[in-house]
């Protein structure tokens, strides 16, 4: 692999790695006062509203139905992924 790919990937990784973080954040801080309960049915909620967002309103230009079948499905797998990673902080 080339030193621009390398550096293109760390790129990524980097990114996701940073907006994962601030996802945790914002969401624990928003949600977890009221209790556990409360907090799992809010990234539940999230979790649903994100996927069917992606499923029904994301657009593609210029790329095939493939591409865009395999793109939709990546990024709510990702969501999931990313939202039930999250765990209700009791400190």
């Amino acid at each position: 692999m080339s030193t621009t790919n390398n550096e293109l990937n760390a790129t990524n990784t980097a990114w996701q790695i940073a907006m994962q973080e601030i996802l945790r954040v914002v969401i624990r801080d928003l949600y977890q006062a009221k209790g556990e309960a409360h907090f799992k049915q809010h990234i539940e909620r999230i979790e649903m509203a994100a996927v069917d967002s992606i499923q029904t309103d994301l657009r593609f230009r210029g790329t095939d139905e493939w591409t865009e079948v395999l793109v939709k499905e990546k990024a709510s797998n990702f969501v999931t992924s990313l939202l039930t990673s999250f765990t209700y902080d009791r400190a």
